[in-house]
């Protein structure tokens, strides 16, 4: 699966605090392992909020993840868990939910599978579509536009159609 985000670090972490993100909320992540990291045992995803609503929003919308976790940057003990996680363990990947800017473009083999989904179900050019990435509670969607219209499709759903 295609992952574009970006892999947390301390110096992201530390810029994202500064920023205001206090509260993180930590979901599963598979498509954080690809079929070559053979030594990673399992992939999180965190994603930054700056009020406790909005991570108490995504929590509930992932509340059968067994994995879930809110980290509050107010406690101590929880920014040395951040930081921990930021060094990037071994057997373990933890991606925040940015893009990271060398994989703003989908890669060419996906690039092919959207143009598949573009002329099967819509009536739009495919070489006049604007793309880009999009997330909401760690779902990551790829946002079509032609002129004044837009859809959100899910990533899986792109690549397993096509599989």
């Amino acid at each position: 699966m295609h992952h574009p985000l970006t892999l947390l670090s301390a110096a992201l972490l530390s810029a994202l605090q500064q920023e205001g993100y206090k509260i993180f909320v930590r979901q599963s992540y598979p498509a954080g392992i690809s079929t070559a990291d053979t030594h990673v045992r399992e992939a999180f995803l965190l994603t930054p909020y700056k009020d406790i609503a909005s991570a108490n929003a995504h929590f509930q919308h992932i509340r059968f993840d067994r994995r879930k976790y809110i980290y509050q940057s107010f406690h101590p003990e929880e920014v040395e868990k951040l930081y921990q996680a930021a060094s990037q363990p071994a057997g373990y990947k933890i991606y925040v939910a940015l893009i990271d800017p060398e994989h703003q473009t989908p890669d060419p083999a996906l690039t092919l599978h959207i143009r598949r989904y573009i002329s099967q179900y819509t009536a739009w050019p495919p070489e006049h579509i604007h793309l880009q990435y999009a997330l909401h509670y760690g779902e990551l969607y790829l946002s079509l536009q032609y002129g004044d219209e837009e859809i959100k499709v899910p990533l899986p759903a792109i690549e397993s159609y096509y599989k």
